[in-house]
């Protein structure tokens, strides 16, 4: 799917003439902030213009995104916004290692990378951008997912689709995931290093710290895709009586 899909697939005159009309809307748009990866000239970015109250979803900086002309879309032709988390597994780990197929039993979790996709889907009533697909991620995160206890997990265990304040219900799912796992690879290593018991030595346990850090690191880049979900949410919430 593209950025976009459109209600109406040929130009029509009328397209022709609110592509015209957005031209102006560009020129006017003042940017507030500009939420995306921004050293990837591919990667997609959320721009919004807090004082006309209105948005754009288009690829590269946000220093040329008026050269792609996206579509400027007002918060109020916002009709409803999903946050979906594509949660998978591959047998390497490589960034473009395709995706796992077939049955994966439960002694074959620790063997496998577990991969994570963030999506925002929003859908407006705009003529001519109905649905927009703001990836938020540029690259795909691939990890493996600590053990707890004695058992491996399936993944993380976010993916889905997540709308309203079930995104404020995913963003403490993974606040917990994060602060349970920092708390025991914090303990696995203070006792590894302590009494020695790591087979490889200290020197074996800091170097296993390392990639523990890695991997509280990548949870914790999880969890700031979903907080930049429920921020863009909130701008398409109407603003109560008394604010600006």
């Amino acid at each position: 799917m593209g950025l976009f899909s459109r209600k109406n697939k040929t130009a029509s005159p009328e397209e022709i003439a609110a592509k015209q009309e957005n031209r102006k809307l560009l020129e006017q748009f003042q940017v507030t902030k500009a939420w995306g990866v921004k050293k990837y000239r591919t990667a997609m970015q959320f721009i919004y213009d807090e004082a006309r109250r209105c948005f754009v979803v288009a690829e590269g900086p946000e220093e040329t995104f008026r050269e792609r002309e996206p579509y400027v879309i007002r918060f109020d032709q916002v009709n409803s916004m999903a946050l979906e988390v594509d949660e998978y597994w591959s047998e390497e780990g490589g960034q473009y290692s395709p995706r796992g197929f077939g049955q994966l039993t439960q002694e074959k979790y620790k063997d496998v990378f577990w991969r994570y996709d963030f999506y925002l889907i929003i859908r407006t009533d705009h003529p001519y951008a109905g649905t927009i697909r703001y990836k938020m991620n540029f690259k795909t995160t691939v990890m493996k997912v600590p053990e707890r206890g004695f058992m491996y997990r399936r993944g993380l265990e976010i993916g889905g689709a997540y709308e309203g304040e079930d995104i404020r219900r995913l963003i403490s799912k993974i606040e917990k995931e994060l602060n349970r796992d920092e708390k025991g690879i914090r303990r696995e290593a203070a006792v590894g290093i302590l009494t020695n018991t790591d087979p490889e030595g200290v020197t074996g346990k800091l170097v296993k710290g390392y990639y523990d850090e890695k991997t509280l690191n990548k949870i914790e880049n999880l969890l700031n895709h979903a907080k930049r979900g429920e921020r863009i949410r909130m701008l398409f919430v109407p603003p109560t009586c008394g604010e600006n």
